[in-house]
């Protein structure tokens, strides 16, 4: 990018879920989330990270929020819901 300039401010908005099997699926590999954040922002004023979840309740899933929460992001969790019939949507 050639519009970067230190005294620039950024924020970043993540659909962690949308990423995560978007990497899966596609590359059969994993995201970076502290590289991700750190491609962004490139030097400028990090004004704001958030990233958006689903609970769903697996065992992981808290250590994996926190992780985030160190990397410097803010965790907007959001709960899974369950639809008559099994469906699932978050």
């Amino acid at each position: 990018m050639t519009n970067i300039h230190k005294d620039q401010r950024v924020g970043v908005y993540v659909d962690v879920q949308n990423m995560y099997y978007s990497a899966k699926n596609l590359y059969d590999g994993k995201v970076d989330f502290e590289k991700l954040l750190d491609a962004a922002v490139m030097d400028r004023d990090l004004i704001r990270a958030a990233a958006y979840v689903i609970r769903a309740d697996t065992p992981d899933e808290s250590d994996f929020f926190e992780a985030l929460r160190r990397i410097g992001y803010e965790v907007k969790a959001k709960e899974l819901k369950e639809f008559y019939g099994g469906q699932k949507k978050g």
